[in-house]
């Protein structure tokens, strides 16, 4: 059985929820997660930029790319393969994950030395 890491932002609320969703619906415990802002500085900008899923072989595949495998990998998500696949064909899958991902709202957070309070 396929084992996967899902690499997301865990200081973005929408990240946070799809990990939740993913959780919930991985009936086999192929995924594993992990936040990109423990990951070592130099992979976090790329990491950050769009959600990795990388293969026991350590291949990552981000974005669209890593949806689709998601899409192959969870039975309950397999009917919606077709889809994502033909959105990448069509060249309509990326450019619409890249806009949600360029657009989703990091909350700041501020430890009791952050300089705007």
């Amino acid at each position: 059985m396929k084992q996967l890491i899902v690499y997301y932002d865990g200081l973005c609320p929408l990240c946070q929820k799809s990990k939740r969703l993913l959780e919930r619906i991985d009936c086999f415990q192929q995924l594993t997660f992990s936040d990109a802002r423990r990951m070592p500085v130099e992979q976090q900008p790329r990491l950050l930029e769009r959600m990795h899923v990388e293969t026991e072989r350590g291949i990552r595949y981000p974005g669209i790319e890593g949806i689709r495998l998601l899409t192959k990998t969870l039975p309950v998500l397999l009917p919606t393969s077709p889809v994502v696949s033909l959105a990448i064909v069509l060249r309509i899958g990326a450019p619409l994950y890249d806009r949600v991902a360029k657009n989703r709202v990091i909350p700041m957070s501020c430890t009791t030395e952050c300089s705007i309070n």
